[in-house]
């Protein structure tokens, strides 16, 4: 009885401590799992490559390098041999020529923003405004996130072409802003030609409760602020000017020709990259918006262009060469 008596103590013991063992093993595990949520939770929603979370970058500072193309200069323009200007629908030509789409990472779309910036330049007449051109307008590709089009002039080039003191930087306001990609490369940005550079960004906003107490909207204030300075600037030695919903112009449509045509130049790369983003757009899409442009297409690219975007539509779908 005795012998019983201790078997079951025993079992009874062994039980227990196993017990213990699995409520401290599932303590660690929920432990585990909550900062899995968390970490996934401060992740962004990514529709392709180059996001930044906010709440980790907000800074997107632009630096300059030497050896400017005529026209607005975009930091897709690198002294790359693959990314010069006159190359970049080199291999597009070739692949689509052929009657396939181009492997998707031989696209460059920040070359081709770059070369249809410098295809839209100022004319020799324009001045130069008062303060930096800075548009929002909705996304071509898909509803969840904003453009951001920023061009900062008025810079003057020392003997080197590029502005030794001047710098540059989009810093976003995690409040407003989730993450943000840049359409170009703003650490490669070359020495600004006609004293001007610009950058093309994809937004993706906060999400916030769409009323406050008494029913009145909620709207997003700003989105960040532009940092300039320097004193090869005109706009003094310093500029710190807001990014806001005063930026908005609403739909693509209704932004300036230079910021359509950017916007239609991505598309079309982000469509030959096979990238998610454009989940809401398509070849027809981007010829229409690239020859709403009013202004002259003065070197023919913009038409070549648009012959390269009629040619890839009937193979948009189809496997990309290997």
């Amino acid at each position: 009885m005795q012998s019983k008596l201790g078997l079951f103590v025993g079992i009874a013991l062994a039980v227990a401590a196993l017990s213990g063992c699995d409520d401290r093993d599932s303590g660690k595990d929920s432990t585990n799992g909550d900062k899995q949520k968390a970490t996934a939770a401060s992740t962004p929603v990514r529709f392709g490559a180059g996001w930044h979370a906010v709440a980790e970058t907000r800074l997107s500072n632009w630096s300059f390098a030497a050896g400017p193309t005529p026209g607005r200069m975009l930091a897709s323009q690198t002294n790359a041999p693959e990314a010069l200007p006159g190359d970049a629908l080199a291999g597009i030509r070739a692949a689509l020529m052929a009657n396939m789409l181009p492997a998707h990472n031989s696209v460059r779309i920040e070359a081709l923003v770059g070369r249809a910036l410098s295809s839209i330049g100022p004319s020799a007449a324009e001045a130069a405004p008062a303060k930096p051109m800075v548009v929002l307008a909705t996304t071509p590709w898909n509803d969840d996130s904003l453009l951001l089009w920023v061009e900062v002039s008025g810079l003057t080039a020392p003997d080197n072409a590029a502005p030794r003191n001047t710098t540059i930087g989009v810093e976003f306001d995690p409040s407003a802003v989730a993450a943000f990609r840049a359409l170009g490369d703003p650490a490669a940005l070359p020495g600004p030609a006609a004293g001007r550079v610009a950058m093309l960004y994809e937004l993706l906003p906060q999400r916030t409760d769409s009323t406050e107490k008494g029913g009145a909207a909620k709207l997003i204030v700003r989105y960040g602020v532009l940092h300039v300075s320097g004193a090869s600037t005109n706009h003094g030695a310093k500029l710190d000017q807001p990014i806001t919903t005063a930026d908005a112009v609403g739909a693509i449509d209704n932004a300036p020709d230079i910021v359509r045509f950017a916007a239609a130049t991505a598309g079309f790369g982000g469509l030959l990259r096979g990238d998610p983003a454009m989940r809401d757009l398509s070849c027809n899409d981007v010829i229409a918006l690239a020859q709403s442009i009013r202004q002259p297409d003065a070197d023919g690219w913009r038409a070549q262009l648009i012959a390269l975007m009629y040619r890839a539509e009937p193979l948009i779908d189809l496997p990309p060469a290997r």
